[in-house]
């Protein structure tokens, strides 16, 4: 009998929460999840030009994602002058940089934003070599509530920037090998 009061309360909050808008499985997207709601690529965003493998830039990633389990969704903005993503755990290899990109990219500053459902705090760096030098932009997305820490996701971004940063000799080092 227990049981089945649990299930009928489980049942209700689900449905409270579906009737005020909020699905409980979408609370906290995954990984997967995250890049499975992405809005589709419009062709004329894509680099038509773009063939380059950056193997280097795509083993910082996953590094990353494998030291950070908060990350949801990390690109790497780089190869000028159109800023490509050439790595990510979520795919859109070789989408051009918008706006939000290039700016981080040519001014050095960051872009701190909520997603427009306020469900993702996305912190886009610049991504720079051991030597400073600015080479392309880093986003970082990360799960987003109300309440939640902005300074400490932004601090768990910028350390994920230094980490990539003592690896990076040149802009080239992102398409070399994996080593």
């Amino acid at each position: 009998m227990l049981n089945a009061s649990k299930m009928v309360c489980s049942w209700i909050a689900a449905a409270v929460l579906s009737v005020a808008g909020v699905s409980a499985l979408h609370a906290q997207d995954t990984r997967e999840s995250a890049a499975a709601g992405l809005r589709a690529v419009d062709p004329k965003e894509m680099d038509a030009d773009y063939k380059m493998n950056a193997k280097f830039a795509q083993k910082l990633v996953d590094e990353a994602l494998a030291k950070h389990p908060e990350v949801i969704l990390l690109a790497i903005h780089a190869g000028a002058p159109k800023y490509d993503i050439i790595a990510s755990n979520f795919g859109r290899i070789g989408k051009l940089g918008d706006e939000d990109d290039l700016r981080v990219i040519m001014k050095g500053t960051k872009n701190l934003e909520l997603n427009k459902t306020g469900t993702h705090f996305e912190d886009e760096l610049p991504l720079k070599t051991k030597g400073g030098k600015r080479i392309g932009a880093i986003g970082v997305v990360f799960n987003y509530k109300p309440g939640d820490d902005k300074l400490a996701l932004d601090k768990m971004a910028t350390e994920i920037q230094k980490e990539m940063q003592a690896q990076i000799t040149s802009s080239k080092t992102l398409f070399g090998p994996a080593n």
